[in-house]
């Protein structure tokens, strides 16, 4: 067993015969983290399999999401000139032909073409697997010039001349900066900045959900050595298995106020293995010795890691510091109650809020820390559903988005697109009954990786006058809305209901003669074949599943969604439907607009203008961000850089 920069690695041999040996990787304290296999193996392969049905239901199941929920359609329609709804059904014609991999690029190809990160469709590779190279490439800038730079290597890795600081030119032949430009085309960025800045940090970590194995086997790297001669090195790509961590997020009843990228949160938790496996152990005991001035002493880590918390000591002074790594939550005033009795704690005189490559989460939850540090109320952002035929329809069956229904009602009288804007979660009281608790000046550190519900928080930072925003790209993601799964939007579209007291036939076990009536006075005949499965947890409620030969019906009691029982019929007349299992599918739902200053300006594809774009220094990526967290420093003091 080797054990290299706090990571264990150990060899075991697979079962199957003729497979490579999988290694496991441990944090220091030996908790198993990750493991890494032999790309191309059997469970890969096989993983990706679309047969005629489920190639037919999910082109029907995309298509319909985006004709009838998508908020974005029209406006991206218009901005780029591409009718993915159009494209699905030239798909549909084809679709039969294609292999597995063929469809899967083609529809991943056709989504990534509405250039909106919420848009997502991820196949049936097993979660957590990625492809890999063991090394991670980041770009700083020196004497005007942008480079391309190794920061990390894994351990263990057997490289001849590759080393940390190597400057890189050329990938598989092509410049590597024109490479990156031509990769951020598979890439769903809202603007350039994001687009760039999603590529490079995919470059070396490929989720096999969406992007399936790559199509070269290896990767031939160009780079000036240590010495500074040119030299040429190999590599190929391994697979990556971070399952037993899993990124996705734990929603509790943030089903509907969910702002966030679960991609990002894969390669988030990826690069954490990789490179900081320690953080998956308890925080361990301050060293007695001072860190270099620019870098974070971390003190503790809140909301079960969200973010943490420690001091900056730099040139100008010794500030608080937080890095927020999402804005997950399961309820919507956690992160307030977390944060809050922490800010009294950290020293008065500036904060540095970090925010760089933040994941999203739970939008309220993220808006509702803005009070922590504005010396005014703070006024949330606006949201709005496109007016459908199928979007009014949800707003009539569930009281959840009531204060929308009036909207709705007005629009189909004057023509209106988009219903009124109204604050995602609650009123503008709500996002104030805590107030400001910390009241030196604030510093907002974002990157154009920031995503969702960070965009709005970093919109609402700026509307509400908190502070400067400091941003290491041109721009941040310009990801402006909610993004639901399909599954949730299946979940607030029943097809109808029956009474509530039917709820002890089902926990019965079998299917009464009064449940047989109720489905049959609403045109629903159930054979005498059909069978009840036993009920089973699922959205803080139950499920149950009808059998009734090839046909798969639902029936839920969600009880704080309606006192009645949900009925969701393998066919349904509306033409929504379940996605084939293991297929994954999310989309905007609402747009978020800007307040106050920006009142009514729409967030997705202009997102943010930052105070100052900062470039990162060779400094800054090959140690600890020295000297941008000291320019923070300097902001903080008042101090004016030409």
């Amino acid at each position: 067993m080797a054990d290299t920069h706090g990571i264990s690695v150990e060899a075991n041999d697979r079962k199957a015969a003729g497979q490579q040996a999988e290694e496991i990787i441990r944090s220091p304290a030996g908790l198993e983290i990750a493991k890494t296999f032999a790309l191309g193996g059997a469970t890969v392969d096989a993983a990706m399999v679309y047969s005629v049905e489920d190639r037919r239901r999910v082109l029907a199941q995309v298509s319909f999401a985006l004709d009838n929920f998508y908020v974005h359609l029209p406006r991206k329609k218009s901005i780029y000139g591409f009718d993915p709804v159009r494209a699905l059904a030239l798909l549909r014609l084809r679709g039969e032909a294609l292999t597995d991999g063929e469809f899967h690029e083609s529809l991943v190809e056709i989504l990534a073409r509405v250039r909106d990160r919420h848009v997502m469709f991820f196949g049936r590779s097993p979660y957590g697997y990625s492809a890999v190279l063991p090394f991670t490439i980041e770009t700083c800038w020196e004497n005007g010039n942008e480079l391309y730079v190794v920061t990390k290597i894994d351990a263990g890795t057997s490289q001849k001349t590759l080393s940390v600081g190597t400057r890189v030119s050329h990938w598989n032949g092509i410049p590597i900066d024109r490479y990156v430009r031509l990769n951020a085309n598979l890439f769903d960025g809202g603007n350039e900045a994001a687009s760039v800045a999603r590529s490079l940090a995919f470059l070396t970590h490929r989720p096999l959900t969406q992007f399936g194995p790559p199509l070269e086997e290896w990767v031939d790297l160009r780079f000036l050595d240590r010495n500074g001669a040119m030299a040429e090195e190999r590599f190929a790509w391994i697979g990556f298995d971070v399952a037993t961590l899993p990124s996705a997020p734990a929603l509790g009843r943030n089903l509907t106020g969910f702002g966030g990228d679960v991609l990002l949160m894969d390669l988030q938790t990826a690069r954490r293995v990789r490179s900081a496996p320690q953080t998956f152990d308890a925080l361990q005991p301050l060293q007695p010795v001072a860190p270099p001035l620019g870098v974070p002493v971390i003190q503790g880590r809140g909301a079960n890691g969200v973010f943490d918390y420690g001091t900056l000591a730099t040139h100008d002074g010794t500030f608080a510091y937080l890095r927020f790594w999402s804005f997950s939550a399961n309820n919507v005033d956690d992160l307030v109650d977390a944060l809050a009795p922490v800010l009294g704690t950290l020293p008065q005189d500036g904060l540095v809020f970090d925010m760089r490559g933040n994941t999203g989460g739970y939008i309220a939850a993220g808006e509702r820390l803005l009070q922590l540090f504005g010396a005014r109320p703070i006024v949330p952002a606006r949201f709005q559903f496109r007016i459908t035929d199928a979007t009014r329809a949800m707003a009539e069956a569930s009281d959840e988005f009531a204060p929308w229904r009036p909207s709705f009602v007005e629009a189909f009288g004057t023509g209106e697109e988009y219903t009124r804007g109204i604050p995602i979660e609650g009123d503008e009281a709500d996002y104030n009954k805590v107030g400001r608790k910390y009241a030196g000046p604030v510093v907002l550190i974002s990157d154009a990786l920031a995503f969702s519900t960070a965009d709005i928080f970093a919109a609402g930072f700026i509307d509400n006058g908190i502070g400067t925003v400091i941003c290491t790209d041109a721009n941040m993601a310009a990801a402006g809305g909610n993004n639901w799964g399909w599954d949730v939007v299946r979940l607030f579209n029943p097809d109808f209901r029956v009474d509530g007291k039917f709820k002890v036939d089902f926990n019965s076990g079998k299917l009464s003669k009064q449940v047989r009536d109720a489905f049959n006075a609403l045109g629903i005949s159930l054979s005498n074949g059909s069978t009840l499965s036993p009920g089973r947890p699922q959205f803080d409620g139950t499920v149950w599943t009808i059998q009734d030969g090839a046909l798969t019906h639902l029936v839920r009691d969600v009880p704080w969604m309606s006192p009645d029982l949900e009925v969701y019929l393998a066919k349904s007349p509306a033409g929504l439907a379940d996605l084939p299992s293991g297929i994954y599918l999310s989309l905007t739902m609402r747009r978020a607009l800007r307040v106050k200053a920006n009142e009514g300006r729409v967030l997705e594809d202009v997102g943010i203008v930052p105070d100052i774009v900062y470039h990162m220094t060779l400094r800054d990526v090959l140690e600890k961000n020295q000297d941008l967290l000291e320019r923070a420093g300097k902001e903080l003091i008042g101090v004016a850089i030409a």
